[in-house]
């Protein structure tokens, strides 16, 4: 009998999608970086996903997932235990996960350091349905909405394995070869368009899966690629804050596209994109070897190579 493969699902763990929900009102001036312009610290690749180390509540750091795809931060019961998250008393929210929902009550870290940014009172979800091992990747995550309110931009530089985070200017590229694209924002998650063999769509930039160019079956069809491709294996467990499913239950395949243009740049020869249910997305395997900034101010990628 074969040992089904999780791969610790975090390095599976795709866009949390939850209701916009705005942030607090900002305790440290606007800013929120106690003054300090540019905030530089070290990433971890964490099931091939980028993690930050992280005091909350002043407790020992530990690393949290820093998942564009996810527009709230949400950890697990055992983590929100171990931090002395406090609950707010607001109604019960549905978070909706790429594998299916789950129950989450509203809580609030009254402080959480990230290098010399320390901020307050940073809106959280603790989610009712453990989708990965107790204090094991994927169960503390860092969303984007409390960034996105006191950042000017992020930069995630899977080059350097740092995380740079700017609050009193736009982004300026460190050299000449960087490309631009437009980013907007929908349900509070960065989305930026994609094109290949003559078919257009949008996909949520997300850092917090693992994998590629992530599309859906009808998607797919439309590519040309409706029954293509290889399929995963049988024992590999498909893992996120919904739930767990089988690759093979959600018939997940792997298709080789022509060519693909993302980002301001185009992408020939054989292109890999992954059909699995869930929003269509770009994952961090897609981003390797970049550096990747959303320019919260502009609105505006930034991808350097």
């Amino acid at each position: 009998m074969k040992t089904p493969l999780v791969l610790l699902t975090a390095c599976l763990l795709t866009s949390c999608e939850m209701p916009y929900m705005p942030p607090m009102a900002p305790m440290n001036g606007g800013a929120g970086s106690g003054g300090v312009a540019q905030v530089v610290v070290p990433m971890r690749m964490l099931g091939d996903t980028p993690h930050v180390m992280a005091s909350v509540n002043g407790r020992r750091p530990l690393p949290l997932l820093l998942d564009t795809g996810a527009t709230l931060s949400v950890v697990t019961p055992d983590v929100a235990t171990g931090l002395d998250l406090l609950p707010t008393g607001g109604r019960r929210v549905t978070v909706r996960g790429v594998h299916g929902s789950t129950a989450a009550t509203q809580a609030v870290m009254s402080t959480m350091q990230v290098g010399d940014w320390r901020a307050t009172n940073v809106a959280c979800l603790v989610r009712g349905m453990p989708g990965s091992l107790a204090g094991g990747l994927g169960s503390a995550i860092l969303g984007m909405n409390h960034m996105r309110y006191y950042c000017s931009f992020l930069t995630i530089d899977y080059r350097r394995n740092t995380v740079e985070l700017g609050f009193s200017r736009s982004y300026r590229p460190l050299g000449p070869m960087a490309t631009r694209t437009p980013l907007r924002w929908s349900n509070g998650l960065p989305v930026i368009r994609v094109s290949s063999e003559g078919v257009s769509w949008d996909a949520i930039v997300d850092t917090g899966s693992c994998w590629g160019i992530v599309i859906d079956q009808s998607t797919a069809a439309r590519l040309g690629h409706a029954y293509d491709g290889m399929r995963m294996g049988s024992n590999l467990i498909l893992s996120g804050v919904g739930g767990s499913v089988s690759a093979a239950q959600v018939g997940a395949r792997e298709i080789q596209l022509s060519s693909a243009f993302l980002c301001g740049e185009p992408h020939n020869g054989s292109v890999p994109a992954f059909v699995m249910p869930g929003p269509k997305r770009v994952g961090s395997r897609f981003w390797q070897g970049t550096r990747l900034t959303l320019d919260f101010r502009s609105n505006v990628l930034w991808l350097e190579r």
